[in-house]
């Protein structure tokens, strides 16, 4: 990922990794989805750590890193990623969570109340298609439209990932109601999504705008669930718009 440098930390027991590179005023963390790691995120992190500082999180069990023997719930990976966070000195960051991430980042915003700009890109479980065999018919539907490159990237991720740890934390994810969570949540909040994006409709994020006290919805045209690999740009200006806007 550049040249970010990367740390193998230990957090309530788990290893998890983290990436950081940039420099400037404002922490982002980066928080990846159900089966895949930070890879997927290397054009957003490259783009915002030309003005801040970036820390992409590998959870534990995903991408290189040993899995847990028992499996972790929503909270439990938020904690984990606190932890490490802690052990880094970076206290109050804008938090970046993308599908599953996204509801990990919603658990750090209220086991840690810093004001902080919370950012869900895809955010998961869409309410009206809550089971398991709709929201992996969206998934498979979803990568077949993804670039080859993102494709690629995301299936090596599964492959790595294995299937008994996948299952594992998908029964968490499933269980982990955002809807009610992000009620809960005084942060302002961005929801973004690409304008093809089969798992994350835009009906289902301005339900989830509604329930939030403050936030706006933001689509980026002509790209999928993973909206910031190609569409890195105009992620991060939105991201530093609406953390901009926190400022003021």
């Amino acid at each position: 990922m550049g040249e970010f440098e990367e740390r193998r930390m230990v957090a309530r027991g788990h290893e998890l990794r983290v990436r950081s590179g940039g420099e400037g005023p404002r922490d982002y963390v980066l928080v990846h989805g159900i089966g895949v790691s930070p890879a997927y995120f290397r054009p957003l992190a490259e783009e915002l750590a030309r003005r801040d500082r970036v820390h992409a999180v590998e959870l534990p069990g995903f991408g290189q890193t040993p899995r847990p023997r028992h499996p972790l719930s929503i909270e439990d990976f938020a904690a984990c990623v606190w932890e490490a966070l802690d052990g880094l000195g970076v206290h109050a960051p804008v938090l970046v969570g993308h599908s599953m991430g996204a509801q990990v980042a919603v658990e750090m915003a209220l086991q840690r109340r810093t004001g902080q700009l919370l950012a869900l890109l895809g955010p998961t479980v869409d309410a009206d298609a809550h089971s398991v065999v709709r929201q992996g018919l969206r998934l498979a539907w979803d990568t077949a439209t993804e670039p080859p490159v993102v494709a690629a990237t995301i299936l090596r991720d599964y492959f790595r990932c294995g299937l008994a740890w996948y299952l594992a934390t998908l029964r968490g994810m499933m269980r982990h109601r955002i809807e009610q969570r992000l009620a809960l949540v005084a942060a302002p909040v961005l929801l973004l999504r690409g304008s093809r994006d089969r798992i994350s409709p835009l009906r289902w994020l301005e339900r989830l705008a509604r329930s939030a006290p403050a936030a706006h919805v933001r689509s980026v045209p002509s790209h999928a669930h993973v909206v910031m690999y190609r569409g890195a740009v105009p992620v991060a200006e939105s991201l530093r718009a609406e953390a901009a806007r926190g400022d003021a």
